[in-house]
């Protein structure tokens, strides 16, 4: 696992999104008051810092997912099956592309 290690963002690095759409903060001055959820109400507090980004969280894992999965080279989980050189940026991603080689 990658806990305790700081996520280091690829400059320039930002691959497009496949996962559903989410809030983005457009200007710094504007943050406090497009930082809540119209739905729930509740404050979106953690906001990528990554230059061009500002897509905002409700919970400091969601972003840390973002980055690591958009922002960042780092495919820490890697598939241990013979012949297969995949790797993953997160563990349920990796489970999931093993029941390939179950089925085989």
């Amino acid at each position: 696992r990658t806990r305790g290690r700081p996520i280091v963002p690829v400059p320039n690095l930002t691959k497009k999104s496949r996962g559903r759409k989410v809030p983005v903060v457009a200007q710094p001055a504007e943050r406090h008051s497009q930082t809540k959820n119209p739905r729930a109400g509740s404050p979106r507090l953690h906001v990528c810092q990554v230059e061009g980004c500002a897509k905002c969280f409700k919970r400091r894992e969601h972003l840390k997912r973002h980055v690591v999965s958009i922002h960042t080279y780092e495919k820490p989980f890697e598939c241990d099956a013979e012949g297969c050189d995949k790797r993953f940026t997160r563990h349920d991603n990796l489970l999931q592309h093993q029941r390939v080689h179950r089925l085989q």
